[in-house]
């Protein structure tokens, strides 16, 4: 051993699992729908109508054809 005590080595250990914690929830919150709503809802809306504009012209162009 490198002479550090076993008290040293928890704590070590202690703060590396809260440093993993931590980035598990950054990851997680980064792939989190409602988390990214919420920090960036212009970005959001701005997608979510696009999206809504891209139906309605699948729609539309449906129905152009079935005439």
């Amino acid at each position: 051993m490198s002479g550090k005590g076993m008290n040293t080595l928890k704590l070590e250990l202690e703060e590396t699992r809260d440093q993993l914690a931590g980035t598990l929830d950054d990851i997680f919150a980064t792939f989190n729908v409602r988390v990214q709503i919420r920090s960036h809802p212009v970005a959001a809306a701005a997608v979510f109508l696009a999206v809504l504009g891209g139906a309605a012209a699948l729609v539309a162009r449906g129905i152009a054809r079935g005439r």
